[in-house]
């Protein structure tokens, strides 16, 4: 998977417009929807040329950050250090943030310090990449291949993990991950040892990088694998888990990486750090060969079996040891509560868990050992049912938002590519489709259901079947947003916006293209559509109105100063105005949240926020509600932009509001929720794992009720008290 100097940019450019002239002339790309099957997800490379010899090095980077002026440099400088003073080199794994914000021109400076390598390079995607321009991973698929894979060399299995999810800072391993990478180890042979890579970290207690810290533990310990790379910190550390070694490596953009010699099944990792003053090259961490097979393996966790039981807002839990552990407990990651050296044998831990809120929460036992902490985890009950209607395991995550379909039924698609038809009230699947490839959300036109895709399909489904209707090959960069339904010349068209940065008008009837427009930064949400217009903001910081007969710019206003601080999320348009926010941003004196005139893009009023402000809505009331990133709700003016009231809850995960009100839910982190009224709140805890998805209120016959997702692929649905 070497990577290419080739203009990606104008490629892909001229490739969407080769396609997009064959849809609108022969419309033969436009054709009925079928099931497809999303290739750049998981894939075994085999054995690399050259895999057969035992001595060998690879260079693991990460942290290059390209696009920022300063990251070019350094990373420059690093690369370059690679070639001169390394010799030998096989391969070279680049975890993550290999851009600053996932754009095409970013990977493009990649493409083009790496072209002249004398060996291949590999990429795995960050939250870099994933947060801003490139949500799905659709870009980096098309330059730099799968995003989990696996390959043979010397005498190791060597495997690349994506820890990303869309939108979001904080990682997981998606639960499909986590069955491809069993598999994969499973195939292997019990005596070859096994390398993994990622970019954020994991099993690393410091800091929570990541939510799949206790799926990843229980699966290693199964396997021979000695030695877990990670990046994302930008620093040289080492530590242990699971009897396993972890090493994350040091910032490209900072002109560091990690190169490590390969001897048979042992290797040695070295720090390198380059500057123009010279380089410091410094042994950081040794793995030995050794015998797994012996009762003395440090792969062997002393903590043979655990369970957990409540009553009486007491947590007992029963811990059976193989070897004296010095012992302590977590609950749902807080603070570890030691109850120090225990022998071998069965011990009876107690915890008071009364502070605790109602719902699912996990337990971990950590057992210190000479060859480092080993981890063992239970989920735990304290009377879910209480508010808990029902939960079910979808075996993979919701990506996108929910799309209610009546009062009783949502739509709503998995990272694996499916689509789902959900009746809220039962929990019953009544359809399901096979996209192929993870949806950014649906919108629905009558009886028709219209979603894009991160292959960068716009597919056309019958919603009360579930049967395709079209299918439309668009762009490859992928849509990760929403897309909208507007009237056209008498004909309805979809708008949607892609993460290559163009908003496409194709009809509805066809999936034929009317128009396209070309923006300066990716379209990730959901364009907003009235009086023949349709607004929506970019990663380039501008906030536009275009005309829907002849896809023209209207107005368009500078919002952010830059990519970061951009007006990416869905604006609101109500009464003839349009409303929409910025991120925090410490130069230009705080978020930005402003109100502009539909028709003359005139600037009605604008105000700096202390917090990050999400999507905004409209409330049953007429207030302009917008969820802060620190967990509480605003509610605004929509005449003047005047504080009205806020409520307060904990951070959140959530990127959109769940609901017009006057009842809301913040939260999301470590799956706690508190449900908010002007009258009362309360927490409930959904699971531990993140809940990315904004959660879907629906008022039913039987009451108001909540659905959620969580990153392990999970959904709950949850009585809103009171």
């Amino acid at each position: 998977m070497p990577t290419c100097g080739w203009n990606r940019k104008l490629r892909l450019r001229a490739a969407a417009l080769i396609l997009f002239t064959l849809v609108t002339t022969f419309g033969f790309l436009s054709r009925p929807a079928a099931a497809a099957v999303e290739l750049s997800t998981y894939r075994a490379l085999g054995t690399l040329q050259g895999g057969s010899r035992s001595r060998f090095s690879f260079v693991f980077a990460a942290d290059s950050h390209l696009g920022y002026g300063p990251a070019n440099k350094n990373t420059d400088l690093a690369i370059k250090d690679m070639v001169l003073n390394e010799k030998g080199v096989a391969f070279a794994i680049v975890a993550g943030d290999i851009t600053e914000t996932g754009a095409e021109e970013e990977y493009e400076i990649f493409e083009q310090l790496t072209k002249g390598l004398p060996f291949p390079v590999f990429g795995a995607l960050g939250n870099h990449e994933s947060k801003w321009q490139d949500p799905q991973g659709s870009i980096f698929a098309s330059t730099l291949g799968p995003r989990n894979y696996s390959f043979d060399y010397g005498q190791w299995h060597f495997v690349v993990l994506d820890t990303t999810y869309p939108g979001q800072t904080i990682g997981t391993l998606e639960p499909e991950t986590l069955r491809w990478l069993e598999a994969d180890l499973r195939a292997q042979p019990k005596t070859k040892p096994v390398a993994i890579f990622a970019h954020h970290p994991l099993l690393y207690q410091p800091s929570r990088f990541q939510d799949s810290d206790d799926e990843f533990a229980s699966l290693i310990e199964k396997y021979p694998v000695r030695v877990v790379f990670c990046a994302h910190g930008h620093s040289f550390i080492t530590w242990k888990g699971q009897g396993r070694d972890f090493l994350m490596t040091g910032a490209l953009m900072d002109g560091a990486y990690t190169v490590v010699e390969v001897n048979g099944q042992s290797l040695t990792a070295y720090s390198v750090k380059v500057s123009e003053a010279g380089r410091e090259r410094e042994k950081i961490l040794e793995v030995s060969s050794r015998n797994w097979n012996t009762k003395k393996d440090p792969a062997v966790s002393p903590i043979l079996s655990l369970s957990a039981e409540t009553g009486n807002e007491v947590l007992t839990c029963k811990l059976s040891l193989g070897a004296p552990a010095e012992v302590s407990l977590q609950i749902d990651g807080g603070l570890y509560v030691s109850f120090g050296l225990l022998e071998k044998g069965d011990h009876t831990l107690t915890f008071d868990i009364s502070g605790h809120a109602k719902g699912f929460h996990r337990v971990r036992i950590k057992a210190e050992t000479e060859n480092g902490p080993y981890y063992a985890h239970k989920e735990f009950a304290k009377s879910p049912y209480d508010l808990l209607e029902w939960r079910m395991d979808l075996g993979s995550a919701v990506v996108g938002e929910f799309l209610p379909r009546g009062t009783r039924q949502v739509i709503f698609g998995t990272r694996d590519g499916k689509v789902r038809l959900l009746d809220l009230e039962t929990g019953e699947v009544l359809w399901e489709y096979p996209a192929g490839s993870p949806w950014g959300g649906g919108v629905m036109d009558g009886n028709r259901l219209y979603f894009g895709t991160a292959k960068g399909d716009v597919i056309c489904l019958d919603a009360t079947r579930g049967t395709g209707i079209w299918r439309a090959s668009v762009d490859t960069a992928g849509f990760s947003g929403l897309p909208a339904i507007a009237a056209l010349s008498g004909d309805r068209s979809v708008i949607i916006g892609s993460s290559s940065g163009v908003l496409y008008s194709l009809n509805a009837t066809t999936g034929r293209k009317n128009w396209q427009l070309e923006a300066g930064g990716a379209i990730v949400s959901a364009p907003k559509i009235a009086d023949g217009r349709a607004v929506f903001g970019a990663w380039d910081g501008f906030l536009y109105c275009v005309d829907l007969e002849t896809g023209s710019v209207v107005w368009s206003h500078k919002m952010g100063r830059q990519v970061y601080y951009a007006p990416f999320l869905s604006p609101e348009v109500h009464g003839g105005k349009v409303f929409a926010g910025t991120a925090y941003d410490t130069h230009s004196g705080g978020a930005l949240l402003a109100c502009y005139d539909l028709i003359s893009g005139e600037p009605l009023w604008s105000q700096r926020w202390h917090s990050t402000l999400l999507a905004p809505s409209i409330s049953r009331e007429g207030e302009l509600t917008v969820r802060g990133a620190n967990g509480s709700i605003y509610a605004f003016s929509p005449e003047d932009g005047s504080p009205l009231w806020r409520m307060d809850a904990g951070s959140t995960l959530f990127l959109a509001s769940p609901g017009p009100g006057p009842q809301y839910v913040s939260g999301g982190y470590r799956g706690v929720v508190t449900f908010l009224t002007h009258e009362f709140q309360t927490d409930f805890k959904v699971s531990d794992a993140s809940l990315f998805v904004s959660p879907l209120i629906a008022r039913l016959p039987a009451g108001t009720k909540v659905l959620f997702a969580d990153s392990r692929g999970r959904l709950f649905l949850v009585k809103f008290p009171g």
